[in-house]
């Protein structure tokens, strides 16, 4: 049996379920594979911790393109956005 590991890349965090939910609802549209990881836990530990997106590498730009101007939210931070470097890094 032969193991096919799907490889993610983080987009970006965010505290509010608000936004949690719009995104969802944007990337659903664009059938776009991802999931939101600490979703089930953050709200619990009073947002000490992010809800991550997590989104398949082979969508992670046109995920990135679709939430570019995306600026909804100014409780908790708001949106925390990962931004690919041309060194290849994460900022």
């Amino acid at each position: 049996m032969k193991n096919d590991f799907i490889e993610y890349e983080l987009i970006l965090e965010t505290h509010n379920a608000g936004d949690q939910a719009f995104i969802k609802s944007l990337l659903d549209s664009e059938r776009i594979t991802y999931f939101f990881q600490g979703e089930y836990v953050a709200p619990y530990l009073f947002h000490a911790l992010p809800m991550r997106l997590m989104v398949k590498k082979d969508d992670a730009a046109r995920a990135r393109d679709i939430l570019k101007d995306l600026e909804i939210s100014s409780a908790y931070d708001g949106l925390n956005r990962i931004e690919d470097t041309d060194d290849g890094e994460e900022h």
